[in-house]
């Protein structure tokens, strides 16, 4: 019985050591798989706010082409300040952000809605221009090992615009 107990506790020995192996090794590589994650998480956010305002462009487009018959001349349906807030309306419904955590509110800096006369009609287009992304997780990262960073790098600025064919031939009043 003497050897036979030698070969349980040889064997656990083993283990054991194997065990504190795996150990260390995730102890090693936790910190840049969670890393890896949190780059795929703030890069899945900055794609859905890029398709958020792409899709909010192309709604106030969509509502920006639509005519109206006045007897005497095919106009526009909405004033550009109507357009303007279906726009505003879509991405608030996204709650969209400024950097300093406040509503994002367009204006004339971030929004743009204009029209051009072509051979083929009126074109109009939509456009949110310089609109921030912060990113949340990996500038934070840096600051947890001793980096520095200034106040407002964290910031990707994001911009869409959609184009259609006006139903309309008199621009819309502002």
């Amino acid at each position: 019985m003497g050897e036979a107990m030698r070969k349980i506790r040889g064997i656990s020995s083993r283990s054991r050591r194997g065990l504190g192996n795996i150990t260390m090794e995730m102890a090693l590589v936790m910190p840049l798989f969670l890393f890896i994650m949190a780059g795929i998480i703030d890069l899945g956010l900055l794609f859905w706010e890029k398709h958020v305002i792409t899709n909010a462009t192309r709604e106030g487009a969509r509502a920006a082409v639509k005519a109206k018959d006045t007897g005497t001349a095919v106009v526009a349906q909405m004033t550009q300040t109507q357009v303007r807030q279906v726009v505003q309306d879509y991405v608030t419904k996204f709650a969209l952000q400024n950097l300093d955590g406040t509503p994002l509110v367009l204006g004339g800096g971030n929004f743009s809605y204009t029209w051009t006369n072509t051979a083929s009609g009126m074109v109009l287009s939509i456009a949110m221009n310089q609109i921030p992304y912060k990113m949340m997780l990996l500038p934070n990262f840096s600051t947890s090992y001793g980096g520095t960073r200034t106040p407002g790098d964290e910031a990707y600025y994001l911009n869409a615009q959609t184009s259609m064919a006006a139903e309309w031939s008199t621009p819309p009043s502002p």
